[in-house]
């Protein structure tokens, strides 16, 4: 029997085999940035980009498109405000910011880096800057969490060697990594259903580890499918379940050991259809993103302070279905 993950594509595994930012302000550890545009990645059209005006009020507005590829999973920008993207699941690209304010005039540019790795990508997912400006991708088909290194970044095109991979056990079918404001690697694994963290120190060299803190399901369907992790500003996690179709908080004081807590917050919302993108804005809204009809609910903070079924302040009808990644950062 196919699972919701078989169907949306996420890990391209037979049936039979089986049973997510860096910004251009503030730290890496954050999902929210000051008033930029919302990128969201398309796994079949590309990237679509909707400005801060119009996430204002529900609609349907258009975004603006950058159509250079398809099948794009993972959104990052770096401190230069360039914007890397895996896609086709088997390359890292970059576009600079000149090129992205100009997509109006030319949506599909091509990119100023394409980085491949024969030897160890197979099925790229979301991916994030750590503090040192390495980036992170996820290979969600080899179970595994690779560095690019800024030095390997700032080298251009090549094919090469990640600088670091590490796999792990308990990383089955991973989709996000996000870092919290101590460095530490925060990862969502899909097919077991866990959050898993790997300490600033246990990323400094590759190789198979076991987490230092794993978060499981509490029985409940607290982590179901869970999507892109999102830290608010008070460090608290969020994640999206795309197979219960909500979206859970867990308090910064659940975050310290591994255990299966019960979530401080459940958000049920009848507006989710396969919740899997999530991010937070300057003004501490939620921003969440359905792989199934590609609507965007934005959650005011008084919405997010109780578990129930709010109705968002916004909800804005996407262009495209199969989202995955979404990010704040420049404007287009």
């Amino acid at each position: 029997m196919q699972t919701t993950r078989d169907l949306i594509g996420r890990v391209r595994f037979p049936a039979a085999a089986i049973a997510l930012l860096m910004l251009t302000c503030g730290t890496p550890s954050r999902a929210w940035c000051g008033n930029t545009n919302l990128w969201v990645a398309h796994d079949i059209t590309g990237i679509a980009s909707y400005t801060s005006g119009q996430l204002k009020k529900s609609g349907t507005p258009t975004p603006i498109q950058l159509s250079t590829f398809s099948e794009e999973t993972g959104l990052a920008f770096d401190k230069s405000h360039n914007l890397w993207a895996t896609v086709g699941h088997l390359e890292v690209v970059r576009f600079n910011p000149a090129q992205l304010k100009d997509l109006k005039t030319d949506p599909s540019p091509t990119p100023g880096v394409i980085i491949t790795s024969t030897s160890t990508f197979d099925g790229l997912g979301g991916c994030n800057f750590d503090h040192q400006g390495n980036l992170w991708v996820v290979d969600e088909s080899s179970d595994s969490i690779d560095e690019l290194s800024k030095a390997q970044l700032a080298a251009g095109s090549k094919d090469l060697t990640p600088a670091i991979v590490i796999t792990s056990s308990d990383l089955e079918g991973p989709s996000f990594v996000m870092f919290d404001e101590a460095g530490n690697a925060w990862v969502s694994s899909y097919l077991n259903s866990e959050i898993v963290e790997f300490s600033a120190s246990q990323l400094t060299s590759g190789g198979s580890k076991t987490p230092n803190i794993v978060l499981s399901d509490d029985g409940s369907g607290s982590l179901s499918g869970p999507g892109e992790i999102a830290f608010d500003k008070k460090g608290n996690l969020w994640v999206p379940n795309i197979d219960e179709d909500t979206v859970v908080e867990f308090a910064k004081g659940q975050l310290t050991s591994s255990g299966d807590p019960t979530p401080t917050v459940t958000l049920s919302s009848a507006i989710f259809s396969n919740p899997w993108g999530a991010a937070f804005d300057s003004s501490g809204n939620l921003v969440v993103m359905n792989y199934g009809n590609g609507t965007i609910a934005k959650f005011t903070p008084k919405e997010l302070k109780a578990s129930g079924a709010p109705v968002p302040k916004v909800s804005v009808t996407g262009t495209d279905t199969e989202n995955q990644q979404i990010i704040f950062g420049s404007a287009s």
